[in-house]
């Protein structure tokens, strides 16, 4: 064995800095849309709306993939896992596509659904980094924050 594949027993792990500094990045898109659309120019509403649905799905996609990733790693992956790790992508397909055919609450309120849930999933998932709550959170309350600032404007626009 090399001393690459040498890896610290999941309680030893801490969170790298470049880690840490990768995932504000890639989160930056929630509370930037979701306050150029609750307080920013009114016609940039629309299109900063459509930035945080999109990016709402495409991390809600995101974190079902990395579970399939963190699933298919162990010797005998469960197939319930890894079916509820592909359906996080298409119920953020479903979620987006509803749009314009619900209102924008509701397509606001299911993507804060649909984080909350993929959240209780990740929290209940055993054989994992020991990091990964505490990442899976930190995505979950940018995107849950953010959403819900937007559904604020969407109801009392």
């Amino acid at each position: 064995m090399l001393m690459d594949d040498v890896r610290p027993a999941a309680s030893d792990e801490t969170t790298p800095v470049a880690l840490w500094v990768i995932a504000l990045l890639a989160l930056s898109p929630f509370p930037a849309s979701a306050i150029v659309y609750s307080y920013g120019p009114s016609h940039w509403h629309s299109a900063a709306l459509t930035t945080l649905l999109a990016w709402s799905a495409v991390v809600l996609s995101f974190l079902g993939g990395v579970r399939w990733g963190l699933e298919t790693r162990e010797p005998r992956p469960r197939w319930m896992r890894q079916a509820f790790s592909a359906l996080c992508a298409v119920a953020a397909l479903v979620v987006l596509l509803a749009r314009g055919r619900a209102p924008d609450t509701w397509i606001l309120a299911g993507f804060i659904g649909a984080f909350l849930i993929q959240w209780l999933f990740d929290h209940q998932t055993p054989d994992v980094p020991s990091r990964y709550p505490i990442l899976s959170t930190s995505v979950t309350g940018a995107a849950g924050v953010s959403l819900a600032l937007a559904l604020e404007k969407a109801m009392n626009g």
